[in-house]
């Protein structure tokens, strides 16, 4: 298909997979890939860039054979207003946890032994990704904590987290941390697990030169684990050690070594980032749309069903108790 009008009409008469997110849609196109549509508000000047970036994203990766494999970009357009990528579609199911924890370990690993790609590159990094990422997480806080958390109980433990975190951010500063092409998005969800056991990372769209151990946590933690499904999965101490344990064995033992003093605080860094992340969530999708805001999330494409399973795991990330659980992992 190499005629606009010929990709337009085939997403028009494709089927229309079940929204899981705020960023885009998927479509299953009669020839058997899938088009990734992008959300963007009408006459977004951003959406073009952020389509490319995406592109760029899947045409780095694809070496590492994980990823899949980009076959067009559609550009922005009037009743597609944030363009769309045409990639392979993957044919499997979300990772069985614990069982197929180690196939997603392999799969960041061949990924973060990519080379950098050049500054040169839209892929955008990271000088400092702790830095970078605390950042973040306190203008989320600033912007959304007191008014998304229901509790003062929940509101506190989050709150003293994040000062604890902030102390730890002068011995930081200045300790150089590896850094790799990250995925950033890495819950499992992310992940699609083909018949013969390999782990696709499918979605691309917040790849970036970053930390290799934010991927590690997002991939195993609590919050990660509920937002993926609503099954009841959880992972012991033992399944997430041995999560991290196949990656360190198959980057080397340099990589490794560098590695490892890192993997604890960035993983506290990341639970802030994702209860942070559904702080967001919860106030920007039920708020009216802002027209200044290019960028507020929007739940609107979601089935009915599914928007309320994800303000219940939401609710549930927020209980006091929850949060208290998920802190002992490194605390006292």
């Amino acid at each position: 298909m190499k005629a606009v009008g010929d990709v337009l009409a085939a997403i028009r008469d494709g089927v229309k997979l079940p929204a899981t997110g705020t960023a885009h849609g998927h479509v299953r196109l009669a020839d058997g890939r899938l088009a990734r549509v992008a959300y963007a508000y009408e006459n977004d000047p951003t959406a073009a860039a952020r389509l490319h970036t995406q592109a760029e994203a899947f045409r780095y990766l694809q070496p590492a054979g994980r990823t899949p494999r980009l076959h067009e970009v559609v550009e922005p357009r009037p009743g597609l207003p944030g363009g769309a990528l045409i990639v392979d579609f993957i044919d499997g199911a979300a990772p069985r946890l614990p069982q197929e924890l180690g196939a997603m370990a392999e799969t960041l690993a061949k990924v973060h032994m990519l080379p950098l790609p050049p500054a040169t590159s839209p892929i955008p990094r990271q000088k400092n990704p702790f830095l970078e990422t605390l950042e973040m997480i306190e203008l989320n806080a600033l912007r959304f904590l007191d008014k998304a958390v229901p509790t003062s109980e929940a509101r506190a433990e989050i709150a003293e987290e994040l000062r604890l975190v902030r102390d730890m951010a002068l011995a930081f500063s200045e300790r150089p941390q590896p850094r790799v092409v990250a995925l950033a998005d890495t819950h499992p969800g992310n992940f699609i697990v083909d018949r013969t056991g390999i782990a696709w990372f499918v979605d691309l769209e917040k790849v970036h030169v970053g930390s290799a151990a934010i991927d590690l946590a997002h991939a195993t933690l609590p919050t990660s684990i509920l937002w993926q499904s609503a099954s009841g999965a959880v992972l012991s101490r033992f399944d997430v050690n041995g999560f991290y344990e196949a990656y360190l064995a198959r980057i080397g033992r340099e990589a490794a070594e560098a590695l490892r003093p890192w993997l604890m605080s960035m993983r506290r860094l990341t639970w802030l980032r994702t209860t942070l992340f559904f702080a967001r969530w919860r106030v920007e999708t039920r708020a009216p749309r802002d027209p200044a805001n290019t960028t507020q999330w929007s739940d609107s494409g979601l089935e009915p069903k599914m928007r309320d399973q994800y303000q219940a795991r939401i609710d549930a990330c927020f209980g006091r108790e929850f949060i208290r659980s998920v802190r002992s992992e490194w605390l006292p």
